[in-house]
């Protein structure tokens, strides 16, 4: 089980069968509401490892889609809940560790709440256990926020680079399984050193938090919004086609325009370029690339617009 960036929790498989759920005679226990007290079942086929959804009442997601019976592979984000769980054999790579204090300290607390189940376990007085599990949710807070804050860039409160290189690759990767489209948009604040020479890093800020605003504020819950770097902002729209994506960052242009000047006192633009899968790459390198080069010609045409990719011209 991975929380905050780390491992917190680890179920080593045998052949016999395995409950993940919310009870505590669950093999993996998971205290939180949103789980079934038995959610899921893992057990060896005499040849793969499969897991089978129990009828749960919020499902079992495996790496995005909700199943009902699913053979293992490594690498495998199985989510219930709140809670990521990966399958892995040895072979897979741990890119989702992070060795930032917060993330050590998220790990640490998600210990913690892993030895208040085993304890809570041992309290048989009604009074006490009660009085347990509350100590119990506070933890689980602390445990949510500091996992939320590994991911989030302290400015804009947007999603930061080294989360969207993780869900960047997740998201493309189920693109191209799926054969389904998949947008990028890179969106750069025009004249943006100007802004910090003339008005001071002060108001720059200002304006980096409430472009990051208007951008979310245009996208669907399923898009991810992210900063890239300095005032640079890119946006993933999955199952996306390319004039949709285009249509999107339009509107964005449009309403950064409008309601800058009124929000913050100065008018100011944005420069997006647009790239989608798989006209645009067929890696997610490659297409984070192409959009780039879209960006900068939209800032060599005069800024202030959109453009996308076209091998032709970029």
């Amino acid at each position: 089980m991975v929380d905050g960036e780390v491992i917190v929790k680890r179920l080593v498989l045998g052949r016999r069968k395995h409950i993940i759920g919310r009870a505590d005679d669950a093999d993996l226990v998971l205290s939180n509401r949103q789980v079934s007290r038995h959610h899921a079942l893992v057990h060896y086929d005499k040849k793969n490892y499969v897991i089978d959804d129990l009828n749960s009442i919020n499902g079992t997601i495996i790496n995005g889609k909700k199943i009902s019976k699913h053979i293992l592979r490594p690498g495998d984000e199985i989510s219930i809940g709140d809670f990521l769980i990966i399958f892995d054999d040895g072979s897979v790579k741990p890119s989702y560790f992070d060795e930032t204090q917060v993330a050590r300290v998220g790990g640490e607390t998600a210990i913690i709440e892993d030895k208040f189940i085993s304890l809570k376990k041992k309290i048989k007085d009604k009074n006490l256990r009660t009085e347990f599990e509350h100590i119990e949710d506070v933890v689980k807070k602390s445990r949510k926020r500091l996992s939320s804050l590994v991911h989030e860039d302290k400015l804009t409160g947007l999603y930061n680079r080294h989360y969207f290189d993780k869900i960047a690759q997740k998201e493309f990767t189920e693109a191209k399984n799926s054969n389904s489209h998949f947008s990028l948009l890179f969106v750069d604040i025009d004249h943006f050193k100007n802004i910090n020479d003339t008005y001071g890093h002060k108001t720059g800020d200002k304006a980096l938090k409430t472009i990051a605003k208007l951008i979310l504020s245009s996208c669907r819950k399923s898009d991810v919004v992210a900063r890239y770097g300095g005032e640079e902002l890119v946006v993933i729209l999955p199952k996306t086609h390319s004039r949709d994506a285009v249509k999107v960052a339009s509107d964005m242009r449009s309403i950064i325009s409008k309601q800058t000047r009124n929000l913050i006192g100065l008018r100011i633009t944005v420069s997006i370029g647009v790239a989608t899968f798989p006209d645009g790459g067929d890696t997610l390198k490659i297409l984070l690339d192409n959009a780039d080069k879209a960006l900068y010609r939209a800032k060599r045409e005069g800024r202030n617009r959109v453009r996308t990719f076209n091998a032709e011209r970029d």
